[in-house]
């Protein structure tokens, strides 16, 4: 029962942020901050705790910063706090995979972008959907 608990919330959180993501393109950090302890809460009460459960969320959010930074913000720190969120709710090999889908899920988008309607290199695009769609399709396919 924690464990639909812990994603349910998750979806909730994710699927708020890629609505303000699209409409305001930065990421609402309250409901991160919010949400981020009661995930690690959820997962440590069902066993699923340790070194390896904040090296999901903190590691993978540092490291997402770093790159914020690097890029000069082609990738925001917003995405960064949310990928740290992802990661108290998913755990480490299900951050990866969370991580590996959305950026490709992003590249097909931004192919698309370019090819079909010419976008140039100033077009961005939030990645709050990519990453809710990638949570979508990862629990889909433990469904199916």
């Amino acid at each position: 029962m924690q464990e639909y608990i812990l994603y349910g919330l998750l979806f909730a959180g994710l699927l708020f942020e890629a609505v303000i993501d699209i409409r305001e393109q930065k990421i609402w950090l309250p409901l991160v901050f919010l949400e981020i302890p009661i995930l690690t809460g959820l997962n440590y009460s069902m066993g699923r705790g340790g070194i390896m459960l904040w090296a999901a969320s903190f590691g993978t959010g540092a490291v997402i910063y770093f790159v914020s930074i690097v890029t000069k913000g082609q990738i925001g720190k917003g995405d960064a706090y949310l990928f740290a969120m992802t990661g108290a709710g998913m755990g480490f090999l299900g951050n990866i995979a969370l991580l590996y889908l959305t950026f490709l899920f992003a590249f097909l988008a931004a192919a698309f972008f370019w090819l079909v309607k010419k976008a140039g290199w100033e077009f961005r695009m939030p990645l709050a959907p990519f990453v809710l769609a990638s949570y979508s399709f990862i629990h889909l396919c433990r469904i199916i």
